[in-house]
């Protein structure tokens, strides 16, 4: 039998689940959205609605708003009257858990959280690229865990399953990796403003380590993966970026680079860990 299924909230990830499930020869039955008639062209097969109160029946309800407006979703959900057992209802959130759809719970409805570990900043590439990534599943029961398990086959996606205790710091892993590491290839760019290259220039010259980093430590530990003056215990080097430096960067820089030592520890004997400890702390080489 075909499943049919709502997307409650048009950002770009029920964009990109709403294709890929349509995909797969599952209906989409509706969206709500009050603002997102344009973006939805091409998922002409659900029809829009401005409220929840107006969805026809489905078999699973993706509520893809923002985190902060899942509970209220599923609160305004909750009064549906074809709510039974057998709907699966689910939100995308990294950091929230299913206790967020408690208001769903209540009615016998199975519920869960299936947060593909993504980076959607575009629809069509994330219809591409999307199928054979990772997700995390999170539900409080075997049933609503292989409602989710079938969604996550259907897109297409590598399933594993995540402690509802731990959401919180699982997503604060990802948002670091992802969010962090934009923000410190932001920084490096900004330290070759003065340089006046070109912006396509610096932003090549910063993009390629990076790329070459990430290949790295996809390949090995972090630690072994580690290269450049801290891991090597080059305090010479550390004083004269820290010289090159405004205030402002250079408390930046300190911030990473106190984190780069910790974990260049393993490779670094007691001596030279000190001594990069020290340029880092005052700035200078010790004179003898």
């Amino acid at each position: 039998m075909q499943k049919t299924f709502h997307i409650i909230g048009a950002g770009k990830v029920g964009h990109t689940l709403a294709l890929l499930l349509q995909q797969q020869g599952w209906k989409l039955a509706a969206v709500v959205s009050r603002s997102g008639r344009a973006l939805w062209a091409d998922c002409c097969g659900g029809r829009m609605v401005p409220c929840i109160a107006d969805l026809p029946r489905a078999d699973v309800l993706i509520i893809s708003t923002p985190d902060d407006a899942i509970a209220a979703a599923a609160q305004e959900a909750a009064a549906l009257p074809w709510l039974h057992g057998g709907v699966l209802a689910l939100h995308l959130s990294g950091a929230k858990s299913a206790a967020a759809l408690d208001a769903l719970a209540a009615r016998g409805v199975r519920t869960g959280s299936l947060h593909p570990v993504f980076a959607f900043a575009d629809v069509a590439a994330a219809v591409r690229t999307l199928p054979g990534r990772l997700c995390a599943l999170e539900a409080p029961d075997a049933a609503a865990l292989a409602g989710l398990r079938e969604v996550a086959a259907a897109l297409g996606l590598r399933a594993f399953e995540m402690p509802s205790e731990q959401k919180a710091r699982y997503h604060a892993a990802l948002s670091a990796a992802s969010n962090f590491s934009v923000a410190l290839a932001a920084y490096a760019q900004n330290l070759l403003q003065p340089l006046a290259l070109p912006e396509a220039l610096s932003r090549e010259l910063v993009v390629n380590l990076m790329r070459q980093s990430v290949e790295n430590v996809a390949a090995m530990p972090p630690a072994a993966a580690l290269t450049g003056p801290i891991v090597r215990g080059d305090e010479g080097t550390v004083a004269a970026h820290l010289a090159a430096l405004s205030a402002v960067e250079r408390e930046a820089y300190v911030a990473w680079a106190r984190q780069t030592l910790i974990l260049a520890a393993a490779r670094l004997d007691e001596e030279a860990y000190a001594r990069v400890e020290k340029v880092l702390a005052c700035g200078e080489v010790a004179q003898d």
